[in-house]
């Protein structure tokens, strides 16, 4: 017996169906063995979060040298309260890369903390180069986190009142981190 018009028709609706299916089932396969982005086999970066902000590669400059406001005694005295561990690190490279206002850190200091973030070049002085070893060893924990909390005049560094110092302390933890790797 031959198929009429209308089984021919299901039984093409019915492989164009099976086909999407089969297509919808694989991307939803990749998508799971892939991962959420910053976990999974994709970049495990979370900086790396679309494109906005990625700046440049490269080493930056180092050394660095300024003449920034040393923040009063009492504070540029001060060590990291927090104890570095996976979760602050976590929440200050969440603060740096992400989170916090004005701006995101990154915007820029560059995603690897290299000073080279997208708004670096209409900058003078440049943003501070966090992975240059000689330049961040003359910097202390607290002079780090009035920079962060007050600005530094004369620089694009706006102030970041409204984080809580815990926050800043979490993201102090983090810049020390970039001076650190190997590069």
């Amino acid at each position: 017996m031959k198929p009429t018009h209308l089984q021919f028709t299901i039984k093409k609706n019915t492989l164009y169906t099976l086909l999407i299916l089969l297509a919808f089932l694989l991307s939803t396969a990749a998508d799971i063995w892939a991962g959420s982005m910053g976990h999974g086999r994709r970049n495990n970066s979370r900086a790396f979060q679309g494109h906005h902000g990625q700046g440049f590669l490269g080493k930056g400059i180092c050394p660095q040298i300024r003449k920034t406001v040393q923040a009063p005694a009492n504070i540029f005295s001060q060590r990291n309260p927090l104890k570095k561990d996976r979760e602050v690190l976590y929440a200050g490279e969440s603060l740096f890369q992400i989170e916090a206002q004005p701006t995101a850190c990154k915007i820029c200091h560059g995603v690897t903390g290299n000073g080279l973030g997208i708004m670096a070049q209409g900058l003078n002085p440049p943003p501070r180069n966090f992975t240059c070893r000689s330049t961040m060893e003359t910097i202390s924990d607290g002079q780090l986190f009035w920079i962060i909390r007050n600005g530094s005049p004369g620089t694009g560094m706006p102030a970041f009142k409204n984080l809580k110092d815990k926050e800043i302390w979490q993201i102090v933890h983090y810049l020390r981190k970039f001076s650190k790797q190997k590069h």
